[in-house]
């Protein structure tokens, strides 16, 4: 069995174990800043450590992180990563380089319940929980791989955040803590397909973390076909819970909608969609569908989409159109099998 990695292990547990070798309490807060702070993950590379403190550190954590880390590059520039668990369990996580950002796309489970058609994630089933360990496990080799913090975090990748929130909670508050990364709650975006109970518990925790809503379509029938979770909670109760969202944080909700071709792209689905949104401090934002494998949906074509976005814009709401990244490594959304 390989060795476990020092991260994600917890500053206070990290703290008892370097005492326990018989090193003196300071010497944690000294690896924390060069793991944290300089993003360094080499013991070697620690230099105000002497040389014994070193040797005894890299004995005791043989691995800061994991070693066995897949990783693919698109022609954009995107980076999709697979991690091994300890379980043998595979993960997958993106990294979204832009001229003045660098997106991180985090997953919360391995699979999902919600078994969207569309979702080449739904169609491997749900398998387990991500711990919150495991979630900054993502976050942190995304980080040593790209040799830098992130701007933004997005909890879009594999699985549904709000039916494993703890977990996603727990991982947020180590990522905004000054002590590991220090990141803005404003840089972090939890996506969901629909889970009032989740937009409620976010909207009552502090800080201020963004909402994007998988919406897709607004009609009861449609949706409950490609969101199956929508016969659990359907339109009404969500956008209640949408509704006590914007007015506890006073913050805009973004409505994603995957286009796909003569299924929700015609003139009624854009009006249902004006009708949702009347009164929500909400954008729309245009998802461009990415075929995969296996998946017999067809994208929207451009003059589709044209129109729909004109219904929009003359009704006043604010609709943009995501950008399609990674699809030639399948990292784009809607794409991650963890494989």
């Amino acid at each position: 069995m390989s060795p476990k990695s020092l991260l994600p292990t917890h500053f206070a547990d990290f703290q008892k174990a370097v005492t326990d070798l018989g090193l003196e309490k300071f010497r944690a807060k000294q690896v924390w800043e060069w793991l944290f702070g300089k993003l360094v993950f080499d013991f070697k590379a620690m230099t105000n450590l002497s040389i014994e403190t070193r040797n005894r550190l890299a004995e005791a954590f043989p691995v800061i992180l994991p070693e066995n880390i897949g990783i693919q590059t698109a022609e954009d520039g995107t980076r999709k990563i697979s991690l091994t668990l300890e379980d043998g369990a595979k993960i997958e996580s993106v990294s979204l380089p832009d001229e003045d950002s660098l997106t991180f796309c985090l997953s919360s489970q391995i699979g999902c319940r919600i078994g969207c058609p569309f979702c080449r994630t739904g169609g491997m089933g749900f398998i387990r929980n991500l711990t919150a360990e495991e979630i900054g496990l993502q976050m942190m080799s995304l980080v040593k791989i790209c040799h830098s913090k992130p701007t933004n975090i997005v909890f879009m990748g594999m699985g549904e955040p709000f039916m494993n929130r703890k977990a996603v909670f727990g991982a947020i508050d180590v990522f905004t803590d000054p002590r590991y990364l220090g990141l803005a709650t404003r840089r972090v975006t939890i996506s969901t397909a629909g889970v009032p109970e989740g937009i409620i518990e976010l909207a009552n925790r502090p800080g201020e973390v963004n909402l994007a809503v998988s919406l897709h379509v607004a009609s009861d029938d449609a949706r409950s076909m490609l969101v199956p979770l929508n016969r659990k909670f359907p339109l009404d109760s969500l956008r209640d819970a949408i509704v006590t969202y914007i007015d506890r944080t006073n913050r805009r909700v973004s409505l994603e909608v995957t286009l796909l071709r003569q299924v929700n792209d015609q003139l009624s689905d854009a009006m249902n969609l004006v009708g949702f949104c009347e009164g929500l401090l909400c954008h729309v934002n245009i998802v461009r569908f990415n075929p995969f494998p296996s998946c017999n949906f067809r994208p929207s074509t451009e003059k589709a989409e044209k129109e729909f976005r004109k219904v929009l814009k003359k009704a006043g709401i604010p609709v943009t159109v995501r950008r399609s990244r990674g699809a030639d490594i399948l990292a784009a959304c809607g794409q991650l099998a963890g494989d």
